[in-house]
């Protein structure tokens, strides 16, 4: 479905705080900053060494074969040298958001540690979110406390090759941030017991 940007200009016009729209152009992290810089939102984006990709086990020491399509510049085929990620946050959820390849990754975590007894209900919990709701995706994973704890992820990606425009990138990136919260929302209301901070927006 095709949304309609006809009056956006003259909306634009109207109220001085929403920004024109853009032509479409290739999304950066600097683009989103942007974005969380007009919305008031905090933000960083960190820059680390790319890891070297494993070699591969099946033939550690082959050769390259020698026609014409395997000539191309190494350059084309190689691994970004850093890895670039933003990261913000609220007081139940870290965020980071990446661009890796064609697709604009935002993964999260949320705050809380649920016992690892408790897997089969949280199981249940992120299978009936996931089946209501279009996004985020709830997933967990174990932590890293010796099998103690899951930790709670909501995951959302955007196809990004054909670009975006700034209401796009804006749009995803804000319904996004809204959807994780709502999801992390719908866990605590299954582990009220689990919240263990406070809310400074909450009255």
């Amino acid at each position: 479905m095709t949304e309609d940007t006809s009056g956006s200009a003259a909306q634009s016009a109207a109220d001085p705080d929403i920004l024109p729209d853009t032509p479409i152009t290739a999304p950066t992290l600097e683009r989103i900053g942007e974005i969380f810089t007009q919305q008031g939102l905090q933000y960083r984006i960190e820059e680390h060494p790319a890891p070297e990709a494993p070699e591969s086990a099946d033939a550690p020491d082959a050769p390259a074969p020698h026609d014409s399509e395997s000539e191309a510049p190494a350059e084309e085929s190689q691994a970004p040298a850093t890895l670039r990620v933003l990261r913000t946050g609220f007081s139940n959820a870290a965020i980071a958001m990446q661009i890796r390849n064609n697709t604009l990754v935002v993964d999260s975590v949320w705050r809380g540690q649920v016992p690892v007894s408790e897997g089969p209900h949280l199981l249940m919990i992120n299978n009936q979110w996931n089946a209501e709701h279009f996004a985020p995706t709830l997933r967990f994973y174990e932590g890293q406390d010796h099998n103690q704890s899951l930790v709670v992820s909501a995951v959302r990606e955007l196809h990004i090759t054909p670009g975006v425009s700034r209401n796009q990138l804006g749009a995803f990136v804000m319904s996004t941030l809204n959807s994780v919260l709502e999801a992390f929302a719908w866990i605590e209301q299954h582990y009220p017991q689990l919240v263990t901070w406070e809310d400074p927006h909450h009255d």
